[in-house]
């Protein structure tokens, strides 16, 4: 079998704005979410409250504290 003489496209390079924009979206939409829960929880009048949930609710700050500054971080921010 002869080797047959295959021309192939050069790849086109990869433009990150598409995927930027894209995965801009899905934060801006996973804050909305986060937002609306908070506005869900307990509120600090209600009988049902334990300290559970204010341990939940620390571990919650935790984390959007090291989400806040990856945010400052990729800005080039500084506090």
């Amino acid at each position: 079998m002869k080797n047959a003489n295959i021309q192939t496209l050069a790849p086109r390079p990869i433009e990150p704005a598409a995927a930027y924009d894209n995965a801009h979206q899905i934060s801006r939409d996973l804050l909305q979410h986060i937002e609306l829960q908070l506005d869900r929880m307990l509120k600090p009048d209600n009988k049902a409250l334990r300290w559970t949930h204010v341990r939940a609710l620390n571990l919650i700050n935790a984390q959007l504290s090291e989400v806040a500054a990856l945010v400052d971080e990729t800005n080039n921010a500084r506090n």
